[in-house]
């Protein structure tokens, strides 16, 4: 059983109009087997010769009740037996969505890494085989979902307008041309829209929504971590600077270093009893920036765990690189006292 690869990484693609008609219409098991199919397919993500053999293997599901869901999965006509098919050797064909004419059918493919149906070679059990065992089938289908909704490139992560920490944030001090801010946690919200649009429908409970239960399972699971940004400001255009790691898993180790440095230039540049005042009040973060930018905004990134290695993720890692070898060192001459220019760390954009 081998999957197709590309480059350093694997990954594989389903239709997100197809996944949530799967997830409208079948069950988990069903859901979990479609996912294993589509991870075994080759370059073309519709032919498959996974069958019941790796659905047991990746996910625990017994022999004849594979079968039953990849069976189920046929009758509802998601997928079909490929030509070369025969009892002792299955292979089946994913059947395509059929969109509307004109429709952009890239648009609607999630890029999914084959580790979150696989597993590393660290021997973790796999995320699918894992939100399984669960039996919480909104879960899975939420992570799935949320890859198509995570841009690294662009935003680190998920898009803030659609999932995020915020922070409050407190005026510390004012040191020459810089302000040094503190920021703490102010929870977490999320936008009906993307990923989120179908739970909508979920039966509220009397402690809140439950696909906050969802989020919450993903990060307490790994699978989903949130990782502090800088931004330029508040406003929903603002664009980030780089990112402030607090030594969360799920960070790059750059990400840590980044906030690791700011930190330090912020007490550097702050009398002790006004950091130990701002921690009194819960403040657990701090940055100094300068005052060009007087509406700077901490907001956590919503970050998934396992990645595809695409271009775009490619493209994401090298400008991190870049921007922590920028700011890193920029945030040490602060330390040391020295004033620096504003366009010192440029944007991400």
């Amino acid at each position: 059983m081998t999957a197709r690869t590309c480059g350093s990484g694997s990954f594989f693609a389903v239709d997100r109009r197809t996944w949530a008609r799967i997830c409208d219409s079948l069950e988990m098991n069903e859901a979990v087997a479609y996912l294993v199919l589509a991870c075994g397919t080759g370059r073309d993500n519709l032919t498959t010769s996974w069958s019941s053999q790796a659905l047991h293997k990746y996910t625990g599901i017994a022999w004849e009740r594979g079968k039953a869901a990849i069976e189920r999965l046929r009758h509802a006509g998601f997928i079909k037996f490929a030509e070369s098919h025969t009892q002792q050797r299955p292979r089946y064909e994913l059947v395509p969505h059929k969109g509307a004419i004109g429709e952009n059918e890239a648009d609607n493919s999630i890029w999914l890494p084959n580790s979150i149906v696989t597993g590393t070679p660290s021997g973790e059990i796999p995320p699918v085989h894992q939100l399984r065992s669960t039996g919480d089938a909104w879960t899975l289908r939420l992570l799935v979902d949320l890859y198509h909704a995570q841009n690294l490139r662009d935003d680190g992560g998920i898009s803030p307008q659609i999932l995020r920490e915020n922070y409050a944030k407190k005026r510390i001090n004012e040191r020459s041309i810089y302000l040094i801010w503190g920021f703490k946690s102010a929870g977490q919200t999320l936008s009906w829209k993307g990923p989120f649009a179908a739970h909508q429908k979920r039966t509220k409970k009397a402690e809140g929504h439950p696909v906050w239960d969802s989020v919450r399972l993903l990060n307490k699971m790994g699978l989903l971590t949130f990782v502090p940004h800088l931004y330029e400001n508040s406003s929903a255009q603002a664009e980030p600077i780089h990112a402030l790691g607090i030594g969360a898993k799920g960070e790059e180790p750059i990400e840590t270093q980044i906030g690791e440095a700011a930190d330090a230039a912020a007490r550097a540049m702050c009398q002790e009893w006004a950091i130990e005042q701002a921690e009194d009040d819960g403040f657990e973060y701090f940055c100094p920036v300068s005052q060009s930018k007087p509406d700077a905004q901490l907001i956590g990134i919503a970050r998934l765990l396992y990645r595809p290695r695409t271009q775009r993720t490619a493209a994401w890692y090298a400008h991190l690189q870049a921007s922590g070898n920028q700011a890193i060192p920029y945030y040490e001459e602060l330390a040391r006292g020295k004033t620096l220019c504003d366009d010192v760390i440029a944007n991400r954009a």
